[in-house]
């Protein structure tokens, strides 16, 4: 549902300086562009183009959170970064106190870097470092450094006066259990960081990951990986870092805004090559339904991304150079429980009966059923509110997401 008083907008910046073997992600590396400076130029003004285009077109009053992410943000001239920004906040005002993220590598943060973000608006940075350990980078080729990365968060400490969001990995091929932990806690002793994305490494098919971990050029383990992250957990829980969602950890009132419009099925707007974007459709009213959503998702063909938006402007969302998918009321309503279970605070009868027009616990099997008997066993809990009442899984129960929702869904 869209926020009453805004919408959240993402933007993707497709560009970084190399692929990450683990990477499958779309992002294209600036050495394979042709014309890279030029096509990069043309897709700030293309974004623009495509931003204004989905203002108008469904009369978004105010931006409430905004989100520019890659590939590499970070990569995009001083200038260009400036204009991205003051142009977003030009097709429809930004709500106060919103959050206005900007994700950044650790080679790109200079002295220069972090006074246009706070020139253009940006109150909270998240930084991509993965690993401290020099050998567990090099193992998956990624391009920033253990000692970038401490050097940028020594500058961002020094200088930064918004928010700090990091990116870590458990169970990188090279990792070992002390090197692991050693990162965590080198990470916590900047108090600027008041986010944490804590990820276990997935090794997706097709990536050059995957290749080389068939080919036994890299041993991995599952196995080890997870055991990592819940000693990571761990460690950033004594730190006083809450777990509010599967991956997601941060000091008290600094959960990432942005995200939970996606985990409580928001609309959002997503521009830019190879973005998605949501609508859902009315809540259930009068026995009904609730309303077929959309969700689109971009082309990934930059040069054709850059060249429909460098024309006059389309009068036909039809036009627009995406793929479109439907979302019925049985999609919406599996998204509801899959993304509202990654949460620790659950999913909300009270939401999800105005949403879907029926009980939550009646589908969940509250009283006899699955969340039942995972409630048993101390891997689900009910939280009462004033009106509502929310069914989550426990800090135990979250390890088996993908067992819960398989067996509830």
């Amino acid at each position: 549902m869209t926020d009453a008083n805004g919408t959240a907008l993402y933007v993707h910046v497709p560009f970084c300086r190399r692929k990450c073997d683990y990477c499958d992600f779309f992002s294209l590396s600036r050495d394979s562009c042709a014309g890279y400076a030029r096509l990069q130029e043309d897709y700030v003004s293309a974004v623009l183009r495509e931003v204004a285009f989905y203002a108008r077109h469904y009369e978004i009053p105010a931006w409430s959170s905004v989100y520019v992410g890659g590939g590499t943000p970070s990569l995009l001239p001083a200038a260009d970064i400036l204009r991205l920004m003051q142009g977003i906040a030009a097709v429809a005002p930004v709500l106060p106190g919103a959050e206005i993220t900007l994700e950044v590598n650790p080679d790109d943060v200079t002295d220069e870097l972090l006074a246009v973000c706070a020139c253009a608006g940006v109150n909270r940075i998240s930084m991509g470092i993965q690993a401290f350990d020099q050998k567990a980078l090099d193992g998956v080729r990624r391009a920033a450094s253990a000692s970038s990365a401490v050097r940028a968060l020594e500058r961002v400490q020094a200088q930064w006066r918004g928010r700090l969001s990091c990116d870590l990995i458990a169970g990188l091929p090279q990792h070992t259990y002390p090197s692991f932990e050693d990162g965590v806690r080198t990470l916590l002793s900047f108090s600027r960081v008041d986010h944490i994305s804590l990820y276990t490494l997935t090794v997706e098919d097709g990536t050059p990951l995957a290749r080389r971990i068939a080919r036994g050029d890299l041993r991995w383990s599952p196995e080890k990986a997870d055991r990592m992250w819940v000693r990571g957990r761990n460690l950033l829980e004594r730190a006083g870092f809450a777990q509010y969602e599967v991956s997601q950890f941060a000091r008290e009132g600094c959960q990432s805004r942005h995200n939970m419009a996606y985990w409580q099925l928001h609309d959002y707007i997503g521009c830019g090559a190879g973005a998605s974007g949501t609508r859902y459709g009315a809540a259930a009213r009068d026995g009904m339904s609730c309303g077929t959503g959309t969700r689109w998702t971009n082309t990934t063909d930059v040069a054709a991304y850059n060249a429909f938006w460098g024309r006059n402007e389309p009068h036909d969302i039809d036009e627009l150079p995406r793929t479109v998918e439907t979302l019925d009321a049985p999609t919406q309503e599996f998204e509801c429980l899959m993304m509202g279970f990654r949460t620790t605070r659950g999913v909300s009868s009270a939401a999800y009966r105005a949403r879907f027009g029926s009980s939550l616990a009646e589908r969940i099997g509250a009283q006899d059923g699955v969340f039942a008997q995972w409630k048993r066993r101390g891997l689900a809990r009910v939280i009462p509110r004033a009106g509502d009442v929310r069914y989550a899984l426990t800090r135990r129960g979250l390890l088996l997401l993908n067992r819960f929702l398989e067996d509830v869904l």
